[in-house]
């Protein structure tokens, strides 16, 4: 679920919380908006929802840090996949051992 903040997340600080997007596979209906939406609202933390159907995505907007690993579990649990990516990057000028610890943190 880490990689999902990587992958689909992009949190916009906004106020005192934030907002992340997130893309979600298997949706073909209105019915299953409505379901995603019930089920991200129950989620703690979120004070918003908005469900796309045509873009696979929805918009969630929390009170305070948002929990991505709730939103993918509570969406996995409805039935519905949320789509990870993992991508690797390539690294340049680091010169030893202590460039490693300041790039990992």
């Amino acid at each position: 679920m880490d990689a999902l903040t990587a992958e689909a997340g992009t949190a916009a600080m906004a106020g005192g919380g934030a907002e992340v997007d997130i893309g979600i596979e298997g949706m073909t209906c209105a019915s299953c908006v409505g379901r995603v939406e019930r089920v991200l609202k129950q989620v703690p933390g979120v004070s918003g929802v908005s469900v796309n159907l045509a873009t696979e995505r929805a918009r969630v907007a929390f009170a305070g840090p948002p929990d991505t690993a709730a939103v993918a579990r509570a969406v996995e649990e409805a039935g519905y996949d949320v789509p990870v990516s993992e991508f690797d990057l390539n690294v340049q000028g680091m010169t030893c051992a202590s460039c490693v610890g300041r790039v990992e943190r």
